[in-house]
């Protein structure tokens, strides 16, 4: 193939615009905000499982002290009514032992179910206070969360702009060079990053191996609009004042 050197010279801008734009993606793919965000959205989730976890045993626990208030209340009220046909003394003996053993057995009832209560509810306000504390851990990670969204969202934004602009400068280029050799660019690169490279100094600019002295004598006696290309990378090896030959 041949191209003016001029247009194989262009090549090396396109080259270098290309190779910008591959470190802003990358730039853009690398942001920070991303691996705190992963992080933060790890703890996050944990957070989730543990609120749903303390949740779980509080309405276990506020289950159960219904349980107890349902067995507590009719044993008070059936202590009490006791109590008053006993101080009416309007029974025989008999069923008196009877009211007095029932009084008794009902008394410790209530206790154990009273110190049942009070530790249900020592247990409810311990975890009320655990889920809480857990939510507003959540809570604060997600505040932080959406400041890093913000942030990572506006870098992106700002390495887009940088992105369009190295393209539009690139079309540009690439609009002014003729197609066969913009297609050969295209080609190579979809393979290698960039198409073309320079050789400067008997290295080609793409991989950085040094040419033999057959393929030096080969490229220093090629005619100025010859294409050339990297034996090694494939890459179009563009002939400038810097390439030693």
């Amino acid at each position: 193939m041949q191209a003016d050197p001029s247009a194989q010279r262009a090549l090396l801008q396109i080259a270098d615009l290309d190779t910008q734009v591959a470190q802003l993606r990358h730039r853009r793919t690398t942001l920070p905000e991303h691996a705190q965000l992963a992080e933060l959205n790890t703890q996050r989730t944990r957070l989730g499982e543990q609120v749903v976890a303390s949740q779980t045993r509080l309405e276990d626990a506020e289950a159960e002290q219904e349980r107890v208030e349902a067995d507590l209340n009719p044993a008070r009220a059936r202590r009490e009514r006791n109590q008053k046909m006993i101080d009416a003394g309007g029974v025989d003996a008999k069923a008196l032992q009877s009211l007095i053993a029932e009084t008794t057995h009902l008394k410790g009832r209530i206790n154990s179910l009273e110190d049942t209560q009070l530790e249900i509810m020592q247990q409810i306000e311990d975890e009320t206070a655990v889920r809480d504390r857990l939510i507003a851990q959540r809570t604060e990670i997600e505040n932080r969360m959406r400041a890093l969204i913000t942030s990572r969202d506006a870098a992106g934004k700002e390495l887009d702009t940088r992105i369009g602009e190295l393209a539009s400068r690139r079309a540009d280029v690439a609009g002014r060079l003729p197609a066969e050799l913009m297609a050969l660019y295209e080609k190579v690169a979809q393979r290698s990053g960039t198409g073309a490279a320079e050789l400067q100094a008997r290295r080609c600019g793409g991989c950085r191996l040094e040419l033999d002295m057959t393929e030096l004598k080969r490229h220093a006696n090629a005619a100025p609009d010859q294409v050339l290309r990297c034996e090694e990378c494939g890459r179009i090896l563009v002939r400038t004042e810097q390439s030693g030959l």
